[in-house]
């Protein structure tokens, strides 16, 4: 049976960039992955340290990481583990016992720089490619990427209730 050819795959240059953007981002995913694997980490793993390290009393909650990660509960859940496991992090309940807060540990913020120094300098390896305005711009357009596709996902979930 012959297939129908009324699909056209002939996208317009906008519709190209979503691909586009995948690729970049699974290619960098790769190879931060690779990168960090020398640790047994992934690169869940170091932004969870990043965001740690950058709250202001070093811990947050496990729905706060999330929010800023733009993962889910249980993948927190998972890097924690992992992240516990190793002595880099420790966690406590919160005031509210349905709360879970975890804490960097002092072991930690020590790996956090030793990572540091190898991911940033193959990440500003690669944005060199950006000049200063280029790299403003980029970032503007992915903040507002970011914005709409939330607020897509947000009208979904009101119809969807």
């Amino acid at each position: 049976m012959a297939l129908p050819r009324t699909l056209k795959l002939d996208a317009d240059s906008k519709s190209r960039l979503g691909t586009q953007l995948i690729r970049l981002s699974h290619r960098y995913e790769r190879a931060l992955a690779e990168r960090l694997s020398r640790w047994g980490l992934a690169p869940t793993h170091y932004e969870l340290l990043k965001l740690l390290y950058a709250a202001p009393d070093y811990s947050a909650t496990h729905s706060a990481i999330a929010r800023a990660m733009g993962v889910t509960l249980p993948s927190v859940t998972l890097a924690v583990r992992k992240l516990g496991g190793l002595k880099l992090i420790g966690g406590q309940r919160g005031t509210d016992r349905r709360q879970r807060v975890v804490s960097l540990s002092v072991k930690g913020a020590e790996f956090l720089a030793q990572l540091f120094d190898a991911h940033e300098g193959f990440t500003v390896e690669l944005f060199d490619a950006l000049n200063d305005h280029g790299a403003a711009a980029l970032e503007k357009n992915i903040q507002r990427l970011l914005a709409r596709l939330s607020a897509m996902e947000d009208l979904v979930d009101t119809l969807a209730a």
